[in-house]
């Protein structure tokens, strides 16, 4: 499994299994040979895994009580926060009009919610899809920023800092940088870091820690390994201009 969630909340993890194709949730303080009290697993849900790499990441939005999974062929699955068994996905996101390709969205396209402006924000081909949180269907995105000025990658994982309205993510050449959900188009960072300049890392991770001010990046070596030869690492940048 890649991907999980931490659901700060209701004190729950969520984790996907996709050999299993399921979608497990867990209590917080789970530990040892310990069963998930929910498991989204079954023809009914949509969720496929191996040898398609679906469902490599999950997310949480707990206001509005909902995991998203990111599925193949190019779909968003959303799911009840409380469902368990073989249920089909509460919403649907797919088709042309989205913008979801195949087979980049398999185990790559990540998503992240902000229940403040209630909206969506897919991680995808290089491109943040700005969708109304609700959407369905094939629904054209609100917003799309992409281009070489906005320099949008995709990785691993990106956030959303509702507070403030800011998208952070990972861009071309390394970096990360800040945008607006108001920004549309081939727009720039309104800030941005030069991770791989400055450590030779490439950040394929990212949290956000609004109470000492700073990003936290997860680094992968096979991406890019520094000088000193460390193939993993966790990055902490101080960021106050963003919170």
């Amino acid at each position: 499994m890649h991907g999980f969630a931490f659901d700060a909340m209701h004190d729950e993890i969520v984790v996907t299994s996709p050999l299993a194709q399921a979608v497990l949730t867990f209590k917080g303080n789970a530990n040892g040979e310990e069963p998930p009290i929910r498991v989204i697993q079954g023809p009914h849900t949509q969720i496929d895994g191996p040898p398609n790499l679906g469902n490599d990441r999950v997310s949480i939005d707990p206001v509005d009580n909902e995991i998203y999974v990111p599925s193949v062929p190019s779909s968003i699955l959303v799911f009840d926060r409380t469902a368990s068994g073989d249920i089909a996905p509460k919403r649907v996101l797919s088709g042309r009009d989205t913008q979801f390709q195949a087979p980049g969205i398999r185990g790559m396209a990540t998503v992240a919610v902000d229940p403040v402006h209630n909206l969506m924000v897919v991680n995808h081909q290089n491109k943040l899809l700005i969708f109304d949180r609700t959407a369905s269907g094939n629904t054209k995105p609100l917003r799309v920023i992409t281009g070489p000025k906005s320099g949008v990658a995709t990785i691993s994982s990106f956030q959303i800092y509702a507070a403030k309205g800011w998208i952070v993510a990972g861009g071309q050449g390394g970096f990360v940088g800040v945008w607006s959900i108001e920004d549309n188009g081939d727009v720039p960072p309104r800030w941005k870091i030069p991770v791989q300049e400055l450590t030779g890392y490439v950040a394929s991770g990212i949290a956000l820690d609004p109470v000492h001010k700073e990003v936290l990046l997860s680094c992968a070596g096979q991406r890019a390994r520094p000088r000193d030869g460390i193939a993993n690492a966790v990055l902490t940048f101080s960021w106050p201009e963003i919170f």
